[in-house]
């Protein structure tokens, strides 16, 4: 189906309401295409641009705004000839030309003017200015068909609306953009899908030794935004970033952490004489949890603590003690 065949019909549609005429075969044509369509409607009567936006407003969405040059091939092709032409939504708000439906300005790349336009009304010889805040869209014209033209708005024409495809769920989690007889959806980085339904997904993390990982999945299991905080044993310290994010590229924001056993200062080399050190390193050496025993030989004397272990702090609990020679007195 293609939009020759609704050309066709509007061309004979008799009636003052042609309009309506317009509105069954969008329907019909929707219908048929199972698409949502972005619809075009004109009034068969002329007025000001005022009344104009307040037509389309009440009857279908807005004026017309041009998002393309198929879009403006399409209208020039479709629309019938008036000699008044079209008001189109786009007019002059604080010297700026505007797109009165999303209030937002036109770029220099979205412009369509005709040749010398917009030239606010200022004609050869007399150069007077008439204050030409409103754009018609030439349709069918002999010269420049489908180009732009600023005109007074208080002038007659008839009004373009359209009636927009995009709903409120239309896209879950991007840009509902209107297309000729349809809508897609631009979707916001990280997402995919005719309706953006989807989030980009990330390989699933491991779990690092002595580590606890709490995750937050806003869009499914380690999707898009998911984030993972890594917390690490007693006794051990985290080497790496504490906070990792699934990225709209599909990789982690950066590797997975690591958790480092904590050390204490190396004993073996620390001097202990008359007596002996005896070391167990259930996890590394000279590590968390390692502990040193300390034992004299017959005839010394302990000074200090006969046992140290390693803490979660990476300090030993007690100094290395001494061993003395014990002293004996004969009484005389």
């Amino acid at each position: 189906m293609n939009m020759e065949f609704g050309l066709f019909q509007t061309r004979g549609c008799k009636s003052s309401t042609s309009w309506i005429c317009l509105t069954f075969l969008c329907s019909m044509l929707c219908m048929w295409t199972n698409v949502e369509c972005w619809s075009y409607y004109f009034s068969n009567t002329t007025m000001n641009w005022r009344n104009a936006r307040a037509w389309c407003k009440e009857h279908y969405t807005d004026m017309v705004a041009i998002q393309n040059q198929e879009e403006i091939e399409h209208l020039n092709s479709w629309l019938p000839k008036k000699s008044s032409y079209y008001w189109i939504g786009i007019r002059k708000i604080n010297d700026v030309w505007t797109w009165v439906g999303t209030n937002k300005s036109l770029t220099a790349e979205a412009t369509n003017w005709a040749m010398g336009e917009p030239n606010n009304g200022k004609t050869a010889p007399s150069l007077v200015r008439l204050s030409e805040d409103c754009v018609e869209m030439y349709i069918k014209r002999d010269q420049q068909a489908g180009k732009w033209n600023d005109e007074r708005c208080s002038k007659l024409k008839s009004a373009l609306c359209y009636k927009a495809a995009c709903q409120s769920d239309s896209c879950l989690h991007g840009d509902c953009v209107e297309t000729i007889n349809s809508h897609k959806c631009d979707c916001f980085e990280g997402f995919y899908g005719d309706k953006c339904e989807h989030a980009i997904a990330c390989n699933p993390l491991a779990d690092p030794a002595h580590a606890s990982q709490l995750c937050f999945h806003p869009f499914g299991s380690n999707r898009f935004n998911s984030s993972c905080l890594f917390s690490c044993e007693l006794g051990f310290r985290l080497v790496g970033e504490s906070q990792l994010f699934c990225q709209a590229s599909g990789h982690w924001s950066q590797p997975l952490p690591l958790c480092q056993v904590e050390q204490c200062p190396d004993l073996s080399h620390t001097k202990f004489s008359g007596g002996t050190m005896i070391c167990r390193h259930p996890v590394g050496p000279h590590s968390y949890n390692s502990t040193c025993e300390f034992r004299c030989y017959e005839g010394f004397d302990l000074i200090g603590e006969n046992l140290t272990r390693c803490d979660h702090s990476g300090q030993w609990t007690a100094s290395v003690p001494a061993c003395t020679i014990q002293c004996f007195y004969r009484k005389l």
